[in-house]
């Protein structure tokens, strides 16, 4: 993918070409077609072009299979990648965005799925990567957070264990880490495919003592 920009100087032009491909400085080749001119008392200036074009990085391949998975779900919205932690992160913001999440987010863990096996079969070799749309991950783990939390004070309380609803990998993660240190209660998943869900169970006091010391 590649534009052809102009502005009042190189770097006017190299910024607008930045934001029209929705990519970092890093991700792209710069080619300076025109280097433009001021002219004498503003007469006979020329604005500066050029032509930049996207790397074949994986937040490059990322951002451009993004743009044509959500032009097939029939969404629209502004596509940002970049990498991030070892892998690549993809945010995408717009207005209606319910389509591209689904129910409880399975419909962006599908796409994410997707497009992590399509960049890392593009760029021929494994690509982490993460996709996020109008802030949803952020809420939903601040949401999971609090369900865990929620989960073990019932356990506690009832002496018992506290099965949750079946969830995706990246949920189940969530809670884990939530309740890892917890003094109370340990976690554990259970169930096969899409029916694996998370189970707190309060420790018994040996258990409680053990993790105490710990």
């Amino acid at each position: 993918m590649q534009v052809e920009v102009t502005g009042r100087t190189v770097e006017e032009a190299v910024a607008r070409a930045l934001e029209e491909l929705g990519v970092e400085r890093e991700d792209v080749e710069v080619e300076v077609l025109d280097p433009g001119t001021r002219g004498m008392l503003g007469l006979g200036a020329r604005d500066a072009r050029v032509r930049v074009a996207v790397k074949p990085s994986p937040a490059a391949v990322a951002h451009q299979m993004m743009v044509r998975l959500m032009d097939y779900l029939g969404v629209a919205g502004t596509v940002r990648a970049r990498e991030q932690d070892g892998g690549v992160m993809v945010t995408v913001d717009g207005e209606h965005l319910g389509a591209l999440i689904g129910r409880r987010g399975t419909t962006l863990e599908a796409v994410q799925l997707l497009l992590g096996l399509m960049v890392s079969r593009r760029v021929r070799s494994p690509v982490r990567v993460t996709v996020d749309a109008g802030g949803y991950r952020e809420r939903r783990v601040q949401a999971l957070r609090e369900q865990a939390l929620r989960a073990a004070e019932r356990a506690v309380r009832e002496g018992r264990e506290v099965v949750l609803d079946p969830m995706p990998a990246s949920d189940r993660r969530v809670i884990h880490t939530a309740l890892a240190g917890h003094p109370a209660v340990t976690t554990e998943s259970r169930g096969e495919g899409e029916a694996r869900r998370v189970v707190v169970i309060p420790r018994t006091d040996a258990d409680a003592a053990s993790a105490t010391e710990s």
